[in-house]
């Protein structure tokens, strides 16, 4: 649209700028990615993808030393993380929800994760429950320090 001379609309300029803002934004770590969402994150890759290894002390902030099934802690979740790999190796869908959290000192919380699934031939549903603490490492780095189940 143009009044008297100025063109009120610039395409070019417009997909430069949103160009520029979602590159910045790709670059770095997302804002909105908290120290819950990280334990939520990494009871998803335990059940569907553990060998992955690399993802695994990515998500967890693991030295390269430690292995991350290291973390898991009581046969309560070990015994949940295998049903919920055999749930999901005969496709049954899950579904990871971050529950409540709650912060037991300055640096450190634990985290409730659910893992809901239809149960095969019902239609009612199901859930495994784990209990995820996070650590703050240093700075504004956190990591996953044990994982146990809460069954």
């Amino acid at each position: 649209m143009e009044r008297r001379g100025y063109d009120t609309s610039k395409p070019a300029l417009s997909w430069v700028t949103g160009f520029w803002l979602v590159s910045i934004v790709a670059a770095c770590e997302p804002i909105w990615a908290t120290p819950e969402g990280r334990a939520r994150e990494f009871i998803e890759a335990l059940v569907m993808a553990p060998s992955g290894q690399e993802q695994l002390r990515d998500i967890a902030n693991l030295s390269p030393e430690r292995e991350p099934d290291d973390l898991v802690d009581g046969l309560s979740a070990r015994v949940g993380l295998d049903y919920l790999r055999a749930m999901q190796s005969r496709e049954v869908p899950l579904t990871f929800v971050q529950g409540e959290s709650r912060q037991t000192g300055e640096a450190r919380r634990t985290v409730k994760i659910h893992v809901t699934y239809l149960q095969p031939g019902t239609p009612a549903t199901a859930e495994v429950r784990f209990l995820v603490r996070i650590e703050k490492a240093g700075g504004n780095r956190w990591h996953i320090a044990r994982v146990t189940g809460d069954n």
